[in-house]
């Protein structure tokens, strides 16, 4: 599900949906306030890490923390990223990742977002490591990568 809210809102909506009961007032504590024209997607955190890109490509990875994952043989996905909170249609968000140990080199993707706000997953290549943008748009959402090795493991570091 998703639709045009404030932070407050969708913390709201999640906990009255889950049974949840809030103790913290309705506003919620956030790092940055979600614009009217972004699109949040089901799995933005605005509990967690939060960066804005506001011009397009200032969501850099530098921007958020160090996460690892260890890929295999079988598709797998990590655990979320940061959130970003894209403000303009245009907005790319800044993958960078790895290989730190293992003996296999693996193949990377990056959640993005289509056109539709629709979550989707850009290749960010085979390999030993790399640093690409993907799109974003207007779009509060939370990053995550998924890999997969031909043989053997991988671990990831990735922001």
């Amino acid at each position: 599900m998703k639709k045009k809210m404030s932070i407050a809102s969708a913390v709201a909506t999640v906990a009255v949906g889950s049974g949840l009961l809030l103790a913290a007032p309705a506003q919620a504590q956030s790092h940055a306030e979600v614009p009217s024209n972004v699109v949040i997607d089901e799995s933005f955190d605005p509990a967690g890490e939060v960066v804005v890109a506001d011009d397009g490509r200032s969501a850099r990875s530098g921007d958020c923390k160090d996460r690892a994952f260890a890929v295999v043989a079988k598709l797998t996905q990590s655990l979320n990223g940061c959130s970003v909170i894209g403000s303009t249609a245009s907005t790319q968000v800044q993958y960078k990742w790895y290989k730190h140990q293992g003996n296999s080199n693996p193949c990377i993707w990056g959640k993005s977002f289509n056109s539709k706000h629709a979550p989707t997953w850009t290749a960010l290549d085979c390999g030993t490591g790399r640093s690409k943008f993907v799109p974003w748009g207007n779009v509060a959402g939370t990053k995550k990568m998924k890999g997969l090795t031909g043989t053997g493991w991988a671990g990831v570091q990735w922001q």
